[in-house]
C-alpha cells in the first residue's frame, strides 16, 4: 500500500511525525500554508504529522469543481491517512473551517476539530453592501468576474496589512491567501455553507472554536451557529479581542497557535485516559460531558 506521503500530487505540504496522530490543515479558499501561521511549526514540535491536501477546485490553481467534490476530496484524504495513523484531526481557517465541519459531518474518523474564524454568514463590518447580490449575478448567468480582496485584508496589525496590500496589488499570494477569487469559487463556497448548516448536529468530535470579536468578515453570530448546532460533548470557545478575520497571522497569532496545539494534545490525552479507564473498569460506562 502506497502511503499519502509518497503521493506528492495529493498534497501541498506534508510533514511526517512519529506520534501516530495526523492533523489535516485547511487554509481558506484558494489559500496557502502561509495562512496557517505558526500552527505547522508547533505541530512539528509536538511530532505530529501535518499536511495540507491539494483539493481539486478548492486549492489554488486546481481548476473549477463543485463544493461536494471539495468535501469528498478531503473525506477520502482523511480515510486514506487513517490507514497509516491512529487518529486524525482537522484544523480549518475561514472557509476551510466550514469545509472541516462538512467533512466531520460524514467521516467518523475525525478525532478532533479546530475551527478558526468560521464563515456561515458574510456579515462582518467590512463586507461590501453589494456582496449579497453576487450570488444572484452568478445564478442569472453573469459569471465572468472576480472578487478582489480589500482593506483591511483580514488583519488588524498595521505592518502586516501594508505587506499584504503590496502582495494584493501584485496579484500574488500572501498571508491573506489569493488576491482575487473567481465568481464560481465564491458561489460554490455559499453552497458549501448551506449544505454544512443542515448537518451540524451529526458532529460529535471534540471541537475548539476560535473567533475574533471584531472579525470584519464574519460576525460573532457565526461561531454561535456552530455552538448551537453541533453535538460534541467537549467544545471549547475562545474569543479574541485584538485581531480581525485572519487570526492565525494577526496580533494574537501566537495565542492561536498555542491554543490549537494544546487542544489537539489534550484531546489525545483525554482519549488515552478514557481508554485506560475502560480497560481497568470494564463494567463502568464513562462519558465526558464537559462543555466550556
Amino acid at each position: 500500500m502506497t502511503s499519502i506521503a509518497e503521493q506528492t500530487d495529493r498534497y501541498e505540504t506534508f510533514y511526517q511525525g512519529n506520534t501516530g496522530h495526523a492533523v489535516v490543515l485547511l487554509p481558506g479558499l484558494c489559500g496557502s500554508e502561509l495562512e496557517m501561521g505558526a500552527i505547522p511549526r508547533l505541530l512539528k514540535q509536538s511530532n505530529h504529522t501535518y499536511t495540507i491536501p491539494r483539493i481539486k477546485g478548492y486549492s489554488a490553481h486546481t481548476g473549477l469543481t463543485g463544493y461536494q467534490e471539495w468535501i469528498d476530496g478531503v473525506d477520502q484524504f482523511v480515510t486514506d491517512l487513517s490507514q497509516t495513523h491512529d487518529s486524525i484531526s482537522i484544523a480549518g481557517l475561514s472557509m476551510g473551517a466550514t469545509l472541516a465541519l462538512a467533512v466531520a459531518e460524514q467521516n467518523s474518523k475525525v478525532h478532533s476539530l479546530v475551527i478558526l474564524s468560521p464563515v456561515f454568514l458574510f456579515d462582518g463590518w467590512s463586507v461590501p453592501w453589494y456582496y449579497p447580490f453576487l450570488a444572484l449575478l452568478y445564478k442569472i448567468g453573469i459569471r465572468n468576474w472576480h472578487f478582489k480582496e480589500r482593506e483591511p485584508f483580514g488583519v488588524k496589525n498595521v505592518e502586516l496589512r501594508r505587506h499584504i496590500q503590496k502582495a494584493v496589488m501584485a496579484n500574488s499570494v500572501s498571508e491573506l491567501g489569493a488576491a482575487h477569487l473567481p465568481a464560481v469559487h465564491l458561489y460554490q463556497s455559499l453552497e458549501l455553507v448551506k449544505a454544512t448548516k443542515k448537518e451540524l448536529s451529526s458532529i460529535t468530535a471534540d471541537t475548539l472554536i476560535i473567533h475574533a470579536i471584531d472579525d470584519e468578515t464574519a460576525s460573532p453570530k457565526n461561531p454561535e451557529i456552530i455552538l448551537r448546532g453541533i453535538s460534541s460533548e467537549t467544545c471549547r470557545m475562545i474569543w479574541l479581542g485584538n485581531s480581525y478575520h485572519m487570526i492565525t497571522v494577526d496580533n494574537e497569532r501566537e495565542v492561536v497557535a498555542n491554543e490549537v496545539n494544546n487542544f489537539i494534545n489534550q484531546a489525545l490525552e483525554k482519549e488515552k485516559i478514557v481508554d485506560r479507564l475502560a480497560v481497568d473498569t470494564p463494567n463502568l460506562v464513562i462519558k465526558n460531558r464537559s462543555r466550556s
